[in-house]
């Protein structure tokens, strides 16, 4: 039989009596049977015509465990920070590869993405893992459609269960004073304070050095963050946006805590002796390393604890209080949204916009004003 150009195609009758017809696409042979030759030709003519459309595609045959890797390692990885890398890597190591990872990459549709994920919140994994996993498969999915890899991203069909929005915790201004007292003497007490009072993350104080404060302004300069990643431990990195990088106004208690904090500094550092490293942080460890967000938690739990507040209450909601707390004192939204390092005020104000109590009264009070 004479060789064929590309897309041209040829009708014969096989030896076991089935008809085919078959066409060079991209350097493949793609065949399509028949019980005549003229059924043959519709099958492949159809399948001609899907491919034009762009309904399937002739790529290289791979499994689901060869594409993710290559992907996350090759291509994904020159995108993200390394400790999204590592939280990526746990996610294919632990959930996509067991359930995927021998299929055919053609084979992942939506209906097997739907049934894990149902599987997934079955065995009791967070709506917001979930939701982390469908993510990285849906992103990888879509670099494979772009460059003709797969035909369409199955995982944008796929129904996820609705997330229910975790209410914080917002403390009022009496909590907030009673927080601080009952820290007061603690050794993370400062670091609650400038937390309470700033609406700085936690991983922006640990990795806040004493050359960020700038007494002369009465300033502290935002501009690292503190993770953990595995094999490298606690390190410092930048904000992911242009927006982490701030410049935040210090109350005068922070003002007043500095001189103490630095006693207390020094008393670690005459404990620890040679053990200390001179990292200059702000809010170090017994030997002056960088603070684990773990211990910080549990530290603000046994103040809770001894307050009678919630000891489910989590550090970054003393952020929720600070930005609600501000809205309540009429604080200029776009003010809000930069201290706390937002990309807009509309992030800012559907965060920590909630209306309180107190707010209400103000409203009321002004209309008493002006129909009285």
């Amino acid at each position: 039989m004479a060789r064929r150009t590309q897309g041209e195609g040829s009708v014969y009758m096989r030896k076991d009596g089935r008809a085919a017809a078959s066409a060079i696409v991209e350097g493949k042979r793609i065949t399509k049977y028949g019980k005549t030759k003229t059924e043959a030709r519709q099958k492949l003519d159809a399948y001609l015509d899907d491919l034009r459309q762009g309904k399937v595609v002739v790529g290289p045959k791979q499994t689901v465990k060869q594409y993710l890797t290559h992907w996350l390692e090759n291509v994904h990885r020159l995108e993200i920070e390394l400790t999204s890398l590592e939280c990526y890597r746990s996610i294919l190591r632990t959930h996509l590869l067991p359930a995927f990872g021998h299929l055919q990459l053609n084979q992942l549709t939506r209906e097997r993405i739907q049934v894990f994920c149902v599987e997934k919140l079955d065995a009791g994994l967070s709506l917001s893992w979930i939701g982390q996993i469908h993510a990285l498969l849906s992103a990888a999915l879509k670099d494979a459609v772009i460059h003709r890899v797969l035909a369409s991203n199955p995982c944008e069909y796929v129904k996820l269960p609705k997330r229910k929005k975790r209410k914080p915790y917002i403390l009022t201004p009496d909590e907030c004073i009673r927080l601080v007292e009952a820290a007061r003497g603690r050794r993370l007490w400062f670091l609650i304070l400038v937390g309470l009072t700033t609406g700085a993350r936690v991983g922006e104080l640990c990795a806040l050095h004493w050359e960020d404060i700038d007494l002369n302004n009465l300033r502290i300069h935002i501009h690292r963050n503190c993770a953990r990643v595995k094999g490298l431990g606690i390190i410092e990195k930048q904000p992911k946006s242009r927006s982490g990088f701030r410049r935040v106004i210090l109350s005068q208690a922070v003002i007043a805590g500095i001189k103490e904090q630095r006693v207390y500094i020094e008393d670690l550092r005459r404990r620890a002796g040679a053990r200390w490293r001179n990292l200059d942080l702000v809010f170090p460890n017994k030997y002056g390393s960088h603070l684990d967000r773990k211990s910080v938690l549990d530290e603000l739990r046994v103040i809770l604890i001894r307050l009678g507040i919630d000891p489910k209450m989590r550090f970054h909601d003393l952020r929720h209080s600070a930005a609600t707390l501000l809205f309540a004192a009429g604080v200029n939204p776009k003010v809000v949204s930069e201290a706390l390092g937002h990309s807009s005020i509309a992030i800012t104000l559907e965060m920590y916009g909630d209306v309180t109590p107190d707010m209400q009264q103000g409203v009321a009070d002004i209309m008493n004003r002006l129909f009285d």
